[in-house]
């Protein structure tokens, strides 16, 4: 019995780990349009794998009472990245604008999904000629993001009511041209845990206060997971910095080095 035990507890152990960064917005972000008018762009960067590039933004425009635009940006407004992408709708507003797609729990958003789209104004969450989003609830957009030469794809999970879209939480895959469900969040039931430990070594491990990459000559984004695939720490970090992990409890770790797709366990004491 002992030893059944010991293999489900490794077994859970090699799974607990998920490939999918979730991001919870606590407290949800609020963007609050204008109803007299006006633009307001760069409302709520995203950068989906911390490596310091914004991957997607937020924009209003109102124009005059009752007309309005909501849009999501590929990077920082007034910018334009054409290689990221959210899923859309297959339908423009009189100006040309498509509309981005509300999508449910579950969706399955991938390589194979429908209808991205790329428009150098940002897809529209809503307007004055479509409520799209409005007043549906809890809906999910999907994105795909291009990174060092790869996409990868994620959700971002917002309310939109009268005058105000609400942000919620937002997540992607870490595995390169992998589909992500829209609402998961990982955690035990994610992607098994893969060990990278061969392509590059921390140190030390265990440890008490810090970490250093061994090797490193570059800066790279991460981000730390415990058991259970919460992200309790992220950051970026150049060969001559020092990854503080002081101020985790003791246990069990993930360490994720988001722009090369590695991750392994380190134990903090």
């Amino acid at each position: 019995m002992k030893k059944i035990f010991t293999a489900l507890v490794l077994l859970l152990m090699g799974k607990a780990y998920s490939q999918i960064i979730y991001t919870p917005v606590t407290p949800n972000f609020e963007i609050n349009l204008s109803p007299t008018g006006g633009s307001s762009a760069n409302l709520f960067p995203i950068d989906f794998n911390n490596d310091g590039v914004v991957d997607f933004n937020f924009r209003w425009d109102v124009y005059d009472t009752g007309t309005y635009f909501m849009h999501i940006t590929s990077s920082n407004s007034y910018s334009y990245n054409s290689n990221n992408q959210v899923v859309g709708k297959g339908v423009s507003n009189s100006y040309g604008v498509p509309y981005a797609m509300s999508l449910d729990v579950n969706t399955t958003i991938g390589p194979s999904s429908m209808g991205w789209i790329t428009e150098p104004r940002g897809p529209l969450i809503g307007d004055s000629e479509s409520s799209n989003f409005l007043g549906l609830g809890d809906k999910y957009i999907g994105i795909k993001f291009l990174s060092a030469g790869q996409y990868y794809f994620g959700w971002v999970l917002v309310s939109f009511i009268t005058n105000k879209l609400i942000i919620k939480s937002y997540a992607y895959q870490t595995t390169p041209n992998t589909g992500i469900e829209a609402g998961n969040e990982g955690g035990a039931l994610g992607v098994e845990y893969k060990d990278f430990s061969n392509m590059f070594k921390l140190y030390p491990n265990p440890t008490t206060e810090y970490l250093k990459i061994a090797g490193n000559k570059e800066t790279i984004g991460y981000t730390i997971h415990n058991l259970e695939g919460r992200k309790v720490k992220s950051g970026i970090v150049n060969a001559d910095n020092k990854i503080n992990v002081s101020e985790l409890i003791k246990g069990t770790y993930v360490i994720l080095i988001n722009n090369k797709g590695w991750s392994t366990k380190f134990i903090k004491k």
